[in-house]
């Protein structure tokens, strides 16, 4: 592997090996957002846990 990290980017990076592969990840994200990285994971647990519900009453009511 051997490739140097640009210093601009290197805070919005980290490291993750699985098995002998090691992945770098990458990230950025939007400083004009509405909300903050936190409000946005909050907001998909909602909505995830919302759909979850919804679909587990659909396969009550279909019994």
């Amino acid at each position: 592997m051997g490739q140097v990290l640009n210093p601009k980017t290197e805070n919005n990076t980290f490291t993750k090996r699985i098995g002998q592969t090691t992945y770098v990840v990458r990230f950025h994200y939007s400083e004009n957002a509405r909300e903050t990285m936190q409000e946005k994971i909050n907001r998909m647990l909602v909505n995830e846990v919302n759909r979850s519900d919804f679909m587990e009453t659909e396969e009550k009511m279909a019994e």
